[in-house]
């Protein structure tokens, strides 16, 4: 979720993807790249749409839904595949390219979760995007009210000057179920963090001279609290809440994510889908904004 784009000041810029709109905050010398990227959104609404899923960079999953049905010694896959290609030529071939995997293996009391997602934006040579992530979670027991879970990702974001972000933990989750109408869901645990950073996004008067990479490495607090629930017949949303922090700063310097989804269903697999997330960093590993947010919608595919 800790996407960050270099030029960031103060206004908002309409960003184009062929199955989402995300929304990001620019500065005046983009205002012409916006206005031609606005006329373009009608037809990326109504192209190629396969699914769409989110994750909140600190470990938020909307695919870690619980299923209440009994266990089962028969395998069972679930998940969603998207992948998604633009190349306009303008004075420049501006060229966008996002994929996503997401994939949910169940058997016995054992629930194995697999997420990855790749994105890509370059523009004439000048590259405004390149993340993603690649997340494994294990969660055995997973009906039971108290349940171990465990995970491991490695994340990257050119644009935000984060080269690499691995982590490691685990956490003691908690599931209330009421009557198939709502679930709620809380964890707490540990995790180890291992950051490295550049400058790249950090303004130049706040560079110290002969900076090259920061490295940071810590055991933290893990901590998650997550309601979703059907709206209507035909609706489902979701609201998480993440608090992470180092022991030694609990309470001084912690990481506060939000994320919310709302699916308003209007086929047996598809649904339009509404995003949004942010996160409040007090205290970020290079100087750059402290506080984050995206918001993004689409048409979702549902594989069973």
């Amino acid at each position: 979720m800790y996407k960050y784009d270099s030029s960031v000041k103060n206004k908002i810029k309409l960003y184009p993807c062929s199955n989402f709109l995300l929304f990001r905050r620019a500065d005046q010398s983009n205002k012409n790249k916006t206005l031609i990227f606005m006329k373009k959104i009608l037809f990326f609404f109504v192209g190629f749409s396969m699914a769409q899923f989110s994750i909140l960079h600190a470990q938020i999953l909307n695919i870690d839904k619980t299923d209440t049905l009994p266990y089962s010694s028969k395998a069972r896959w679930t998940g969603n595949i998207a992948m998604g290609l633009e190349i306009d030529k303008q004075k420049a071939t501006l060229v966008d390219m996002t994929s996503n995997l997401d994939l949910q293996f169940q058997k016995n009391r054992e629930l194995f979760i697999t997420s990855a997602s790749y994105r890509f934006t370059d523009n004439g040579g000048e590259q405004f995007l390149n993340e993603g992530f690649v997340h494994f979670r294990w969660r055995h027991g997973y009906k039971n009210s108290f349940q171990p879970e465990t995970f491991v990702q490695y994340q990257w974001d050119d644009g935000r000057g984060m080269e690499h972000r691995d982590i490691a933990g685990i956490n003691l989750r908690y599931n209330y179920w009421y009557k198939h109408i709502w679930e709620f869901s809380a964890g707490s645990g540990i995790m180890y963090e291992d950051e490295l950073w550049n400058y790249v996004a950090v303004d130049s008067a706040k560079i110290p001279p002969g900076a090259t990479t920061v490295s940071s490495k810590a055991l933290k607090s893990n901590n998650y609290i997550k309601w979703e629930g059907q709206t209507s017949p035909n609706s489902i949303f979701s609201v998480v809440l993440f608090y992470q922090a180092a022991f030694n700063h609990f309470f001084s310097d912690p990481r506060i994510a939000g994320s919310a989804r709302w699916d308003l269903k209007f086929s047996k697999r598809f649904s339009f889908t509404i995003n949004y997330s942010g996160i409040w960093d007090p205290k970020p590993v290079v100087p750059i904004t402290k506080f984050y947010y995206s918001l993004s919608n689409g048409i979702t595919y549902q594989i069973k």
